[in-house]
């Protein structure tokens, strides 16, 4: 914890700082947690949650909270997502996983929480928002107008899908869990950017998830009239890329300046992004540059654009020939017929979604796609892999190439990853198995 200590040290000085410096004697501050509290091992239990709370408490500021995915990880104490859930509750003295706290003048701050972990369909880390929350949220939006004044600020574990934040491809965009209900149905998953582009209330939306730094160009991004900013973490064994940071948000009633707090530099403050309210029209974003990562050295997802002179009008014929494998460069995305949207990034076959050509997940990885050769045939209605062309005849079969099917929903890409509980389960079958076995056959 000594890190975590001098991180809250860093906050509580910058803050310090900054209520200095205002003139206004009505100034407050709010400290918001996004989930994932406590270490590996511990996550998702009565002991975490205590612990996470004194830690908190320490602030001595009032604050609010969301659940992260492994906030309902308390498998060996609680039976059921709803009891770890009413635990969290029950620790942190709320009643509800949502929150919505007035910061400032016609200024809201909203939560949302994920709410299941062992009831996943697929991988227990999707952060998924129940549809009573986004009920909630939309009518708080549909309460608090753009053209009365009002600002929203959201706060959730992970970002929605749509807002261009940068993700960590091979593990969440793999294992289908980088956004709120990514796998989840379609409308589950727009929902959020929907509400974004309908409500222009929202004007800042703030998530973690990813354990990656603020340095990175896309770790602000904008996008349907909302600034997307991804926070990072304080500890040195939660951080992807050597660097803990934090988020520092203050307004002005003009606008919203979002700072990061580098705990790797001793608590130096830096100016990322200022947002300037323009009621009844776009708000000005302007980036404050800052030292970057070689951002392609790092974690980073393909994400098609409409001119990015990548796309394939008619797809037909071979789209990814064996000889185009060497450096895995090929990049290039295409309709299918059903409307589904595929591509060929960094050697694998990747699903995008349709509305807002967000990474989907895997269809093919590189393992399966080495030395083969992808074509779509029929217009776009399926889509085959061969190993050569130029080898098939008149005695090919079924044997000879492979056919991607579509999934039972009519997407493509593959989940990966299967639920953690149905995995513990069989483990713990097979151990059984295995110490019978060994018992009776000596």
């Amino acid at each position: 914890m000594k890190l975590h200590n001098e991180g809250r040290k860093h906050i509580i000085d910058v803050l310090g700082g900054m209520k200095k410096s205002l003139s206004s004697s009505k100034s407050q501050a709010h400290l918001i947690s996004l989930g994932d509290l406590g270490a590996y091992g511990e996550a998702g239990t009565t002991a975490c949650f205590e612990h996470a709370k004194a830690y908190l408490d320490g602030f001595q500021l009032p604050y609010n909270l969301v659940t992260g995915n492994h906030d309902l990880e308390g498998m060996d104490e609680f039976a059921t997502d709803v009891e770890n859930l009413q635990a969290w509750k029950k620790v942190f003295g709320i009643n509800a996983p949502t929150f919505c706290h007035q910061i400032g003048d016609k200024t809201l701050c909203v939560g949302l929480s994920t709410t299941r972990f062992r009831s996943s369909p697929f991988s227990s880390h999707e952060v998924y928002i129940p549809k009573e929350q986004t009920i909630w949220l939309e009518n708080l939006l549909r309460q608090h107008p753009e053209e009365e004044g009002w600002r929203v600020l959201v706060f959730s574990h992970a970002p929605p899908m749509g807002a261009g934040i940068r993700v960590v491809q091979n593990v969440h965009i793999k294992n289908g869990c980088a956004f709120l209900n990514h796998s989840s149905g379609d409308e589950e998953r727009r929902v959020f950017i929907r509400l974004c582009k309908q409500y222009h209330c929202i004007k800042a939306w703030f998530s973690g998830h990813f354990h990656l730094s603020h340095d990175y160009e896309d770790s602000i991004t904008a996008k349907e009239g909302t600034v997307f900013v991804q926070t990072g973490v304080m500890g040195e064994k939660s951080t992807r890329d050597g660097r803990r940071q934090s988020r520092v948000v203050r307004g002005d009633g003009a606008g919203l300046h979002v700072y990061t707090v580098n705990h790797h530099k001793g608590g130096e403050l830096r100016l990322d992004v200022s947002i300037r309210y323009k009621p009844g029209g776009e708000d000005l974003v302007e980036a404050h540059g800052h030292e970057d990562y070689a951002h392609d050295k790092w974690f980073s997802a393909y994400r098609p654009q409409e001119e990015d002179g990548c796309y394939l009008q008619s797809p037909d014929g071979i789209i990814l020939e064996a000889s185009d494998h060497g450096g895995g460069e090929k990049v290039c995305w295409w309709h299918m017929a059903d409307g589904r949207v595929l591509g060929v990034h960094e050697g694998q076959v990747i699903e995008y979604d349709a509305e807002t050509l967000s990474p989907l997940g895997i269809v093919v990885d590189r393992e399966q796609l080495q030395g083969r050769e992808m074509v779509v045939v029929g217009e776009g209605q399926a889509l085959i892999l061969v190993s050569s062309l130029d080898a098939l005849n008149e005695k090919t079969t079924a044997a000879d190439y492979d056919i991607i099917h579509p999934n039972q929903d009519g997407s493509y890409w593959r989940r990966w990853q299967r639920n953690k509980l149905v995995r513990q389960r069989e483990k713990e079958r097979e151990k059984i198995a295995a110490d019978w076995l060994k018992q009776n056959f000596k």
